[in-house]
């Protein structure tokens, strides 16, 4: 099985990736916290597999919660695919941690860099730039397939880069720099797909009603209408979707 989360799809794209290769099932991280569903079982020489965005060099807020609840009784094969935009530094021993309190071994990580999706902080990159690196991603995820395959391993260390990180991402994902602007309609795509359920549609106005969320961009970058802001610069940055959900 595969556990992933996402937000712009990039991490979804290469979850299906690897699934439609290895037959392995895919699991919402966010529709299991949604459901309250935790305990899995495996089956012999099963192989599990985590995939999600690094953000802050550290692993989402959402994985974390889903791992410190998860009843999962795995002894065989554990690795992870965490996309980047650059480098996910030690994301992997992040989560290595995590599952060890779990009793989980994590085997290998892997990362794939992703077209960028941080608008929140810098402009993300232009449409051809961004066809480029996923032309680049499913070659690189084709190469970590046949690793998967082969049951490769590696040490997985953290860093101090993402201890650094882990604490900026804990003060910084507050959600009161969110706005909508008077081009909302009010359609609602944006509460359905926040995997925090940090949105709702109160009196036909988006209202975020949680003070801190993942961080995942999902709201700002999937408006169909732009309406979403944050702060005082993304309305001159441009926004991304990997072309999976679109």
């Amino acid at each position: 099985m595969i556990f992933y989360f996402t937000g712009t799809g990039n991490s979804l794209m290469a979850a299906k990736q690897i699934a439609k290769e290895t037959g392995d099932e895919l699991i919402n991280i966010s529709e299991c916290i949604k459901n309250g569903k935790y305990s899995f079982t495996t089956k012999k020489d099963e192989k599990v597999g985590f995939v999600f965005p690094v953000y802050y060099y550290t692993i989402p807020s959402m994985v974390k919660i889903f791992i410190e609840k998860l009843e999962l009784n795995h002894k065989g094969y554990t690795y992870a695919l965490i996309t980047c935009g650059g480098s996910i530094s030690g994301a992997g021993g992040m989560l290595n941690k995590n599952l060890k309190t779990k009793g989980i071994n994590l085997d290998q990580v892997y990362s794939v860099v992703m077209p960028d999706n941080a608008v929140l902080y810098y402009n993300v990159d232009t449409e051809e730039k961004t066809n480029e690196i996923i032309k680049n991603a499913k070659s690189s995820i084709n190469e970590i397939i046949t690793l998967i395959k082969k049951e490769d391993t590696a040490s997985i260390n953290s860093s101090i880069l993402s201890n650094v990180g882990n604490f900026a991402y804990s003060h910084m994902n507050k959600t009161k720099k969110f706005y909508t602007t008077d081009k909302c309609i009010s359609c609602g795509i944006c509460a359905k797909n926040c995997p925090d359920e940090a949105i709702e549609i109160i009196d036909k106005k988006v209202k975020w009603v949680k003070s801190r969320c993942s961080k995942c961009s999902a709201c700002i970058n999937r408006c169909p209408v732009r309406a979403i802001e944050y702060g005082s610069k993304t309305n001159k940055r441009n926004r991304y979707v990997n072309p999976i959900l679109k």
